[in-house]
């Protein structure tokens, strides 16, 4: 697979998938490259050591060869395939770790780089996901970081706001397809 800018195209995911599935060198190169950074940036923010975002990167890119043909275009990207599998895996790790051994978070700005290419790539996808949360509602925006970068579960959300389980996960539904419509209005232009 050759170097590519920009988001890839849904016949170029699947592509990269299927040569995943067959043991392809160049597609499970072609991923890492392109995906082993940001996986690498987000096991780092919730992880909080090198050590446990590195673990983490290698267990998703398994866990994605494993499953890759669970692997859906319909719905969604392969980067929101592979992020959703990097934020499951460091949420089950954080809710193993508990008491004073539990990694804090740190701040985006402390995190260091990692092997990968395409950073202006990576530069869009983060501006566009910023744009997209930036049309949030202050109350969608603590939900989305509650959800996803405290890896609280909606139940923990409600018992600790003091409202209905159902009304929390129609939040983050309603938050969600905001941001998807953001990031596919941005696609269409």
């Amino acid at each position: 697979m050759q170097a590519h800018e920009g988001p890839l195209l849904p016949g170029e995911e699947i592509a990269l998938m299927q040569g995943l599935m067959a043991g392809d060198d160049a597609a499970t190169r072609a991923l890492y490259a392109r995906f082993g950074k940001p996986v690498y940036t987000m096991g780092y923010r919730l992880l909080g050591t090198r050590e446990a975002a590195e673990e983490l990167t290698q267990d998703v890119f398994l866990t994605a060869w494993r499953k890759a043909a669970r692997f859906d275009p319909a719905r969604g990207r392969l980067s929101t395939w592979l992020m959703t599998i990097a934020h499951n895996l460091a949420v089950d790790r954080l809710r193993r770790d508990t008491g004073v051994s539990r990694p804090t978070l740190v701040l985006v700005d402390t995190v260091p780089d990692a092997p990968g290419d395409d950073e202006e790539a990576m530069l869009i996808e983060h501006d566009e996901a910023i744009r997209a949360i930036a049309a949030l509602s202050d109350a969608e925006k603590r939900l989305i970081a509650r959800t996803y970068f405290r890896g609280m579960t909606a139940r923990e959300i409600a018992e600790a706001d003091g409202i209905p389980l159902g009304t929390v996960k129609t939040r983050l539904r309603s938050a969600l397809i905001k941001v998807r419509r953001a990031n596919d209005g941005k696609e269409r232009e």
